[in-house]
C-alpha cells in the first residue's frame, strides 16, 4: 500500500500531483498547522508577459495565528477572487487551452468555503479533474481515529497516519527529509522513498525562457491536460532512498528550506 501525504496548498505545482498519482491513498494533512507566507495561501504564475508573481488567498490573520489549516479562516467577500480570475484571464486568455479550463476555475472560485483547508482541497480536486486524475482514494488526517495521533509531535503524527492506512511504502516529499532526520523518523516494515521531481520544459506562451516550479495551472493552460499529466508522470525518474537523499543533499547543498521549490517541503 503506497501512501503519500501533504498539507493542502493553494494552486499546487506539478510535483504535488505526482504524489497523488503515484500513491494508492493520498492523505490531506488538513489539521496540520497553518504557516504564514507559505504555499498554504499562495503560489506562482505569470502575472504579465515574462514576469512571475504570487497569486494569493487573504486569511483572517488576527484570528488564525497558530491554528490548523482546517480552522484557518478565509477573508470571504471582497474582491480577491475576482482579481485572481481577472488576472488569469488577462495573462492566459490567449493560451490554447484557456477557454476550456477557465470555466472550471470560475466554478471553484464561485463557492464559499469555511476554511483554508477546504478551499485548497476542493481546488486540488478540481485540478485533478481537469488533468484527468480520477478514482483516487483521498483521506484526511483529521479523520484519523488512532489514540496515538492527536497529541503526537510532527513525525509521530506521520507514523500514526501510515499505520492507520496500513502503509507498506511512504512516498515522501523531497523537502521533508531534513525534519524527518531531526525527528529521528523511523518505522519498521515501511519503505520510505523520497520524491526527486525535476520539471521538464514545456511551451510557455508568456516567455521565451522556460520558468519551472510554477503552479500546475501554467502547464494546463499552455499545453493542456493530456500533456500536463505526462509532465507529472515523468517528473521523478528515480525515487530516492534515505542514503541517496542524504548524498543528494550533501552534493548540491540542498535542504528543505533551500531554493529548489518551497512547495516540495
Amino acid at each position: 500500500m503506497k501512501i503519500a501525504m501533504m498539507q493542502p496548498t493553494f494552486l499546487p505545482w506539478q510535483g504535488f500531483f505526482e504524489l497523488i498519482v503515484k500513491s494508492d491513498k493520498f492523505i490531506f494533512l488538513d489539521d496540520f498547522q497553518f504557516s504564514v507566507q507559505s504555499h498554504h495561501t499562495r503560489n506562482k504564475l505569470f502575472i504579465s508577459s515574462g514576469t512571475v508573481g504570487f497569486y494569493s488567498v487573504p486569511i483572517q490573520k488576527s484570528r488564525c495565528f497558530g491554528f490548523p489549516l482546517n480552522k484557518t479562516l478565509i477573508v470571504e467577500g471582497g474582491t480577491w477572487k475576482k482579481k485572481i480570475l481577472k488576472r488569469l484571464a488577462t495573462v492566459y486568455s490567449k493560451t490554447e487551452f484557456f477557454s476550456s479550463l477557465y470555466p472550471q476555475l470560475e466554478d471553484w472560485f464561485s463557492k464559499n468555503y469555511e476554511n483554508l483547508a477546504e478551499l485548497n482541497i476542493e481546488g486540488i480536486k478540481f485540478i485533478c479533474k481537469m488533468i484527468g486524475i480520477t478514482g483516487k482514494n483521498f483521506l484526511y488526517s483529521s479523520q484519523c481515529d488512532r489514540r496515538d495521533y492527536v497529541h503526537s509531535a510532527r513525525s509521530q503524527k506521520v507514523i500514526s497516519l501510515l499505520k492507520w492506512c496500513e502503509a507498506t511504502e511512504y512516498l515522501c516529499a523531497f523537502g521533508a527529509y531534513d525534519y524527518m532526520v531531526r525527528d529521528n523518523f523511523s518505522m519498521d516494515n515501511v519503505i520510505t522513498k523520497f520524491q526527486n521531481f525535476i520539471p521538464e520544459p514545456y511551451f510557455q506562451k508568456q516567455t521565451t525562457e522556460f520558468v519551472p516550479y510554477l503552479s500546475v495551472l501554467d502547464a494546463l493552460f499552455n499545453v493542456g491536460p493530456e500533456n500536463t499529466l505526462k509532465l507529472i508522470m515523468n517528473g521523478t525518474k528515480k525515487w530516492l532512498t534515505w542514503e541517496e537523499r542524504s548524498i543528494y543533499g550533501q552534493q548540491y547543498g540542498i535542504h528543505s528550506s533551500g531554493n529548489i521549490c518551497e512547495s516540495c517541503s
